[in-house]
């Protein structure tokens, strides 16, 4: 084909004065018949006619010679206009090969048979001459060999069915390196379908090949960070059509990767406001750079949630907006964490104000603990020092009155000795352990009962009980007959500091660790107790004796008693131990 191309002038002018020639032969013959037949009609054998055919003959030889001379002439201006071209062609053929940024090759016969053209773009394509060229004489001589095979197939394939091949593969260059090319070619067959040869070209596409490495490993790379992060990402096209997603978006989401791909993002949208709203708001801003914004999205099931979202513009081949790129948080749990920060920050004072109030308690607890510790440990050296003493002077005060029976200084000594025995045995008393049995229970349960039990002696004295429980009260770790003693002094010893027709207000509720009940009761008509003496277990006339044995009832069970003034009320608040796991299975054993 290429021969083809180069002689294509030369073989056009010979087919062209054959036919000018052939053209003129017919014209002549036609004219000396149809001329000689005229003049022997009109003219006959006459003097006249054989003049007549003299000049014909004459006028032949002259049209004939200017017929000649203008085809000539014609030809020979042809002949330079077609040297021209074919001079042109073949300049710019020859500077085509020159610069062909390959190689054009033809070889006869198949693709095993020898190079007979390459052009000199095969030099830097393969590092051969083109005389090294020419002595291998084969191009699947520079075919790699793991590509061979598979470039023998494909060609073979081709030039039996007539069609033109497209190869990728390798070839192994002079100096040893390997280059990716592509081929393309056909096969030139003769007027009886027989193949003739193989015209095509091959050019270097490793430069192409590095690129499409790299695209496939950026590619890999992409996937990789999108498939392992926690976050969402997805990728839409100008059109808002889901085209990728992540595992993390259809986790979040609810969807399987068939049911979002080619689909709308309004899927994943509140409403139509929301997603027209998102459509305006977007483009303005990702043309310049990233949206940031927190927006509510849709799952699956309907369920609405709070995200925190990164939209990147993908710019489009015109320079417009063809898409972007969006990575998806859901902020749930954070939304969730500022509003607690917010309503801690709004009841911070009044938490601080109750914590100060259970410090004031715990350190009034803490007082009353150690004035304990020490008033049970010097009552018990007492105890132990003046009753030997006590026994031998009330003995002798006895034998004085039975002897001096008007005498009132003896009748004063036994008094007195007995009155101080008095207190020694209820110091013994009030120093004895007591057998506690704690276990859960409810502490509203306990309270109410306890009030049942005194209702008698409130209805004598008149007093009324408002109970202000707490509801769903967490349990105690208690004792509950020990308790149910406890409420029941509190109460008695509340009635007999008070007035008739007055209310007591027993109030319970909790705070992070334990149980707290109130009795409020008013201060007004009768005796008030100093509280740095109420615990002591000296006072005569049972008041004391009361709040003093509270007081040692609750220690033994873990809790407290505290007491407080409020304008003209008293405050009593019994602080109880709440009943967690371990005290639960400490109870058990």
């Amino acid at each position: 084909m290429l021969k083809e191309i180069l002689t294509t002038p030369e073989k056009s002018r010979a087919g062209s004065g054959l036919k000018i020639a052939l053209i003129y032969a017919g014209l002549g013959v036609l004219w000396i018949i149809l001329s000689d037949w005229a003049v022997d009609f009109i003219f006959g054998r006459s003097a006249t006619g054989l003049a007549v055919q003299t000049v014909k003959g004459w006028f032949f030889v002259c049209a004939s010679a200017v017929i000649i001379y203008l085809l000539v002439s014609r030809s020979i201006s042809s002949i330079k206009k077609s040297k021209k071209v074919s001079e042109d062609s073949q300049r710019i053929l020859s500077a085509f090969f020159e610069n062909f940024p390959g190689m054009v090759y033809h070889c006869i016969g198949e693709a095993e048979c020898p190079l007979d053209f390459v052009s000199p773009g095969a030099v830097e394509l393969t590092g051969y001459s083109i005389d090294a060229l020419s002595q291998k004489r084969k191009l699947p001589d520079l075919i790699c060999e793991e590509d061979r095979e598979m470039v023998r197939s494909l060609t073979e394939s081709a030039l039996a069915k007539r069609h033109p091949f497209k190869l990728i593969y390798r070839i192994c260059t002079a100096d040893g390196g390997v280059k990716w090319v592509w081929e393309q070619g056909l096969g030139i067959y003769s007027q009886e379908g027989e193949l003739i040869g193989i015209e095509g070209f091959v050019v270097d596409i490793s430069g192409r090949k590095r690129i499409e490495e790299a695209l496939k490993r950026s590619e890999v790379l992409y996937k990789t960070l999108a498939e392992g992060t926690s976050e969402a990402i997805f990728m839409v096209d100008g059109n808002r059509d889901i085209v990728s997603v992540n595992r993390a978006f259809l986790d979040l989401f609810g969807y399987s990767k068939e049911e979002v791909i080619g689909q709308s993002v309004r899927i994943i949208h509140v409403s139509d406001e929301s997603f027209d709203q998102f459509g305006h708001l977007a483009p303005s801003v990702m043309k310049d750079e990233p949206l940031r914004v927190e927006w509510e999205l849709k799952k699956k099931d309907g369920t609405i949630f709070p995200v925190e979202g990164t939209f990147s513009g993908i710019e489009g081949p015109d320079g417009a907006l063809g898409g972007h790129v969006g990575i998806i948080r859901d902020i749930t749990q954070r939304k969730i964490a500022r509003m607690e920060i917010r309503k801690y920050r709004e009841h911070l004072e009044e938490m601080v104000l109750e914590r100060t109030g259970e410090l004031k308690k715990a350190q009034a607890a803490l007082v009353q603990r150690e004035k304990l510790k020490t008033l049970g440990a010097t009552a018990a050296e007492i105890a132990h020092e003046i009753r030997n003493p006590l026994v031998s002077i009330g003995g002798f005060a006895r034998r004085l009155l039975k002897k001096y029976s008007d005498s009132p200084e003896a009748e004063i000594i036994l008094h007195e000795t007995e009155r101080l025995e008095t207190m020694l045995n209820r110091l013994n008393d009030y120093l004895r352990p007591v057998d506690m049995k704690p276990r859960e229970c409810h502490v509203n349960a306990i309270l109410t009962d306890s009030v049942a039990l005194v209702g008698p002696e409130l209805e004598k004295h008149k007093v009324q009980i408002h109970l202000d429980l707490y509801p769903n009260l967490p349990t105690a770790h208690v004792d509950p007959a020990i308790l149910t003693q406890v409420f029941v002094a509190m109460i008695r010893n509340a009635v007999g500091t008070m007035d008739s027709d007055k209310e007591i207000i027993l109030k319970t509720y909790f705070g992070e660790r334990n149980i707290y009940v109130d009795m409020v009761s008013p201060l007004t008509g009768k005796k008030t107790w100093d509280p740095e003496l109420m615990i002591l277990p000296f006072e005569e006339g049972g008041e004391g004796i009361g709040i003093s044995t509270t007081f040692k009832l609750l220690e033994e069970m873990g809790g407290v008693l505290s007491f407080s003034r409020h304008d003209s009320t008293a405050v009593f608040t019994v602080s109880l131990e709440k009943c967690t796991e371990s005290s639960h299975e400490l109870s058990q054993k």
